[in-house]
């Protein structure tokens, strides 16, 4: 079975959606406000946010994660009067012009590290669009990791063990400089398969990511090392960053 559609079977037991990422979101958009999220995965937090009355929609670039997300929505479809209809998509992180070309939103969420999975030129692409595909005081939020610690080597990832699995990460030099293999496994308690999976990431640095935001045309932004307030800092391991376009 592929890495990913097992995975969607255990992913919000892995990583549950943060209730503090989602009232970061809601501290900083109206009610009704619409919302991209992009990587969305199995949908868990475009769902909390349409039980909050925000508009939210999300697209994956893994089909097996859209199709759960869908199922999931089926169950859960948040408010009666919201649009049933066409919130998930499948398509890469720099397709959003395609995906919605006569759409623009308040509000563009890509969390979960997702921007480091795609090469850095890609990475400027998507800040790009996501400049563009914002209304005129729309606000972007991502969240990556805080990669001066990792690059140093002074970070390890913790095992991630729930009710069902266990879940194994680690980091190894990747195939050029600036560039990192993300090493994978998950084990399933009650079969005791072990799935591997091992892809590149692009980690961006923080000053990177800002002159990255400035030239896609964002004219303020404030960084933060938790959903909670709390400031970016090296010995902090998610780096928060809150844009908004000029």
């Amino acid at each position: 079975m592929d890495f990913y559609t097992i995975l969607s079977e255990f992913y919000d037991e892995i990583f549950p959606q943060s209730e503090d990422s989602v009232d970061f979101v809601l501290q900083r958009v109206d009610s009704g406000a619409t919302l991209l999220d992009a990587g969305c995965g199995t949908g868990e937090f475009v769902r909390k946010l349409r039980h909050k009355g925000i508009l939210a929609r999300g697209f994956d670039l893994d089909e097996s994660m859209i199709h759960e997300a869908e199922r999931r929505l089926v169950r859960d479809p948040g408010p009666s009067m919201m649009e049933k209809t066409g919130v998930f998509q499948a398509g890469n992180l720099v397709d959003m012009e395609q995906l919605y070309p006569q759409q623009s939103f308040e509000c563009i969420s890509c969390l979960g590290n997702t921007l480091i999975h795609i090469p850095f030129n890609l990475q400027f692409q998507f800040l790009q669009d996501a400049g563009k595909k914002l209304n005129k005081s729309g606000i972007l939020v991502l969240q990556i990791l805080n990669y001066i610690n990792i690059l140093d080597g002074g970070m390890t990832f913790p095992l991630i063990e729930t009710e069902h699995c266990l879940f194994r990460r680690r980091y190894e030099s990747g195939p050029t400089e600036g560039m990192l293999y993300f090493m994978t496994e998950l084990e399933v308690k009650e079969t005791g398969q072990i799935f591997e999976n091992s892809i590149i990431h692009y980690p961006l640095m923080p000053e990177t990511l800002m002159a990255a935001l400035s030239m896609s045309g964002f004219a303020e932004w404030n960084t933060y090392g938790s959903y909670k307030g709390a400031g970016a800092g090296a010995d902090q391991l998610p780096l928060i960053v809150a844009a908004g376009v000029s």
